[in-house]
């Protein structure tokens, strides 16, 4: 009797520790002034106090997700696009089992590009 009560408690218990979350998620959309989605863009977010790094590049619909981040903070995320100014959000913490959503808008940058010439021979 002692060694079926012992397996059924052993049983519920693993169903218990399956479920847990230890990690959190940040997830967002990248667009223009136009509200057109910038595919390719970089998302970087830097955990302060490790210096762990997690990256991701939006997908066709200007969508990104990184996932498994530490829970905690502070985290710095920057999304850079070529051709646009980048945008930063600093001191960002993270709720354990929670996603934290960034939707961002992109300004062109003004800076004009400097002419690259190629040349070549046979």
């Amino acid at each position: 009797m002692k060694k079926q009560l012992l397996t059924l408690l052993l049983m519920l218990s693993s169903i218990f520790a399956i479920g847990q979350v230890t990690t959190s998620n940040i997830k967002g959309l990248v667009q223009d002034a136009n509200s057109e989605p910038l595919p390719g863009a970089n998302v970087v977010a830097i955990h302060v106090p490790t210096g762990t790094k997690y990256g991701a590049a939006t997908n066709f619909d200007g969508r990104f997700n990184l996932l498994n981040l530490r829970v905690g903070g502070p985290y710095t995320v920057s999304i850079t696009y070529v051709g646009y100014k980048d945008q930063n959000f600093d001191d960002l913490y993270l709720t354990l089992g929670k996603t934290e959503n960034i939707d961002v808008i992109l300004v062109e940058n003004a800076a004009e590009l400097e002419t690259v010439v190629i040349q070549g021979s046979i």
